[in-house]
């Protein structure tokens, strides 16, 4: 689920075997033995819902390297599909139909731009159209008509055109006297320079993406669409059934689903919203399946998972451990009391903060459980325990210590300095992403500062080919915006800084020019900031934007004065943070040679928001002694659930739906049910959420939305016995559109994709 940004922590493998991948800037030793027999028939009387474990689903393949694989093993376990027709570098194919969303994944379903991702991607997107009197969040939206689709205020679809290695592009000539600062600088103008090459072709927006640390970095191109509308989604009380009781936990009965469409110009070319604007049509669409899959069948997920780092130095699973995740536990805490309390019993308060208490209570689950996992897993010693081999294997041959004598100590010791200022630069980071008016100010400063600079040498985010995305940003985060909260969650963010040890207080910020500690007076200090600003308003923010420096300072808008007097002090953050990617950049590469090396077993790289697929199979597990989670639940489960109070309040519609029998061909071998929700052990993370599952034969067969509780720690390391998935089924999303809401239009573009 999306969660705000931190600053991302690195990870370490846990397993012992990873499918061949063979990479181009280090060295490529054999595969270990891998399981890729057919899973055995079920045990006698048992079902076939209780097979023993299936072959590993690690693995988050980039599409580019998927000639790499080993096609006969995965066919051997059902893939039906060639690799070469799932994506050929140069070509495409069907997985052209994947695209990204901010923070998630989804696909198109049809000929005309319909998309479909999961409901909490587009959590904001639906809250930003709500209102009291009209609570879509509550009441759930189908659009009879093409005309009636909602705006998506700030949702945007990026589909992916084609991708290259242009590693030698950025490294080669690069000097190696270079401070970590300047190397980073001179890496970042390397790849504006690419982006800028690559975006002179119409309509395409290009990043350059690096994996682990820049071991490669991939040019990536894709198309923008700026015309996101939405199109259908169910209530909250079905998108989000069982809320945080039941978010990481199986058994699940969540329909989490949304659809969208996107639109361009009656040329073809992406534009903002207009009605004059016409479908989308994409290359490739899925196939929506209303076969419900079971075990032991093969699925691959495929979309752009976020973030995982499966071989980070034990310095860093120790800090993530033992600091970060338990900080961020006691932050978000604090975060959801502070908004809570701002919006107090006011409906319309509550809607506004909904999105941000959803992102912080996930966040907040997620961080308690990756200290559970971390700690359940070992993941600290057995992080010390490979890098111990590492450091006697590098010292057996005089060749490896001359080429990684240093590696681990250089590692560490830029890892230990990291901790000097990490609470405050955490704490002055979350005061930036979580009060959203000192945020805009900062933003309105910082790109004032940027645009006296040529185009090529200002920071990513500040360039001229932002101006538009930095200026819907600032249009639409009014619909998120409770100036109440926003005060609370900033006096919030000053407390704690004022809490730091005296030479750790930013002094800009806090003191006599800055916001006082005491608390009557901060209190009394935020709401003449709150009161005399204009950027708590569209408008405000929206001429702001527009000015230099020198009009700024001229500014009477003391939100604009804090964000000027405290300008160095975020100066100094971010350079502090670059300082850090450009130290990575140098340390984790040979790092990451040796240890590969050592390992003497393939590569496969870490998810960094790249299209990635991974192939699984539906299975169960055992989280403790004694039980087993069979991978399927049904919506008569959901009913058993329903108590008539949120989060397990099952709309009356769906009531009447079940007391009719109206199942249609989407019914269970019993007649009376259909199937929910599944488990796989695919290879996923955030990012993830509203990816497509695919069956072997390439049909969509469900939207992957969620990880179990055992498996929150996967970031760290797939482990092959908790490792698992939540998918929701695309038979339960095909017979809610048809028998519950009758949405007989939109079920029928869909099931037109059928052959």
């Amino acid at each position: 689920m999306l969660l705000p940004h931190f600053v991302a922590l690195v990870a370490v493998s846990l397993v012992s075997c990873s499918p061949s991948y063979s990479h181009p800037q280090i060295h490529a030793s054999p595969s270990c033995t891998e399981t890729t027999s057919k899973p055995e028939s079920p045990t006698p009387g048992n079902g076939s819902w209780f097979m023993p474990p299936p072959a590993s689903g690690e693995g988050m393949w980039p599409w580019h390297d998927l000639s790499r694989l080993d096609e006969s093993k995965l066919r051997h376990r059902g893939l039906a599909v060639s690799l070469s027709d799932l994506w050929t570098p140069g070509k495409g194919g069907l997985l052209r139909a994947v695209a990204g969303l901010q923070g998630c994944s989804a696909s198109f379903v049809s000929s005309d731009g319909l998309l479909i991702t999961n409901h909490h991607c587009v959590h904001r997107a639906i809250q930003r159209n709500s209102t009291p009197g009209r609570d879509y969040l509550s009441d759930g939206f189908v659009a009879k008509t093409r005309a009636d689709e909602l705006p998506g205020l700030g949702t945007l679809v990026y589909v992916f055109q084609r991708q290259s290695d242009v590693t030698s592009r950025i490294l080669d000539t690069l000097d190696s006297s270079l401070t970590d600062l300047q190397r980073l600088k001179e890496i970042e103008r390397r790849e504006s320079m690419l982006v800028r090459e690559c975006e002179s072709k119409p309509n395409m927006r290009c990043e350059v993406a690096r994996e682990n640390d820049g071991l490669r970095f991939m040019m990536l191109e894709n198309t923008e669409l700026k015309d996101v509308r939405l199109v259908a989604f169910p209530p909250e009380s079905l998108g989000n059934y069982g809320g945080e009781i039941d978010n990481w936990h199986w058994p699940r009965h969540t329909l989490d689903f949304a659809i969208l469409r996107a639109y361009v110009k009656p040329s073809g070319e992406p534009a903002e919203y207009d009605g004059a604007n016409v479908p989308y049509h994409p290359d490739t669409y899925l196939t929506v399946s209303e076969l419900f899959p079971t075990p032991p069948s093969l699925v691959m997920v495929a979309g752009k998972p976020g973030k995982t780092r499966r071989y980070a130095h034990h310095t860093e699973v120790e800090d993530a451990l033992e600091w970060y995740y338990p900080f961020r536990d006691s932050l978000y805490t604090a975060w959801i009391e502070a908004l809570e309390r701002g919006a107090g019993d006011d409906p319309a308060a509550r809607l506004v903060v909904s999105s941000w208490l959803r992102r912080l209570n996930n966040g907040l689950f997620h961080a308690r459980g990756m200290i559970k996992g971390l700690r359940a897993n070992g993941a600290v010693e057995r992080a010390r325990r490979r890098d111990e081999a590492l450091r006697a294997w590098i010292s057996e041959k005089p060749e490896r210590a001359a080429r990684y004598a240093s590696v681990l100590d250089d590692l560490e010791n830029h890892l230990r300095a990291s901790r000097e200022t990490r609470q405050k630069d955490q704490l002055l980071g979350a005061l930036v992403s979580g009060a959203q008016v000192f945020g805009f100010s900062r933003r309105i400063v910082k790109w004032a500062a940027q645009r006296e600079k040529p185009d090529d040498v200002r920071e990513p985010g500040y360039q001229d080919r932002d101006r538009d995305t930095v200026r819907r940003e600032l249009e639409q985060a009014q619909r998120s915006l409770h100036l109440d909260s926003d005060r609370a969650v900033m006096r919030l963010m000053v407390q704690r800084l004022c809490a730091l040890a005296p030479h750790e207080r930013p002094g800009a910020l806090l003191g006599p020019e800055g916001l006082p500690c005491e608390a009557d007076q901060l209190q009394k200090k935020l709401r003449e900031l709150y009161q005399g600003t204009k950027l708590g308003m569209i408008q405000g923010r929206l001429d702001a934007f527009g000015l230099g420096l020198d009009e700024l300072r001229r500014s009477k808008d003391p939100m604009i004065q804090l964000a000027l007097r405290v300008s160095q002090e975020f100066d100094d953050l971010d350079r502090r943070n670059q300082e850090r990617e450009g130290a990575r950049i140098r340390l984790e590469r040979p790092y990451l040679q040796a240890l590969i090396a050592f390992r003497g077993k393939a590569f496969y790289p870490d998810a960094n928001s790249t299209p990635r697929i991974s192939f699984a199979h539906v299975a169960g597990y055992a989280p403790q002694d004694g039980v087993w989670h069979i991978p399927q639940t049904t919506f008569r489960g959901m009913l058993d659930k329903h108590t008539g109070s949120p989060p397990f309040q099952v709309p009356e519609m769906l009531f009447r739906a079940f007391e009719n029998q109206a199942f249609g061909q989407y019914a269970d071998p019993s007649g009376a049910d259909v199937p929910l929700c599944f488990l796989s052990n695919a290879d996923t993370t955030g990012g993830n959420s509203g990816s497509p599952v695919l069956d072997g034969t390439g049909k969509m067969v469900g939207l992957n939305f969620d990880r179990v509780f055992e498996n929150i720690a996967g970031d760290y390391g797939y482990n092959p016995d908790r490792s698992r998935n939540v998918m929701v089924s695309t038979r339960a999303i095909l017979w809610y559109l048809q028998h519950v809401v009758q949405a007989y239009p939109l079920v029928s573009e869909i099931r037109s994709t059928h052959p």
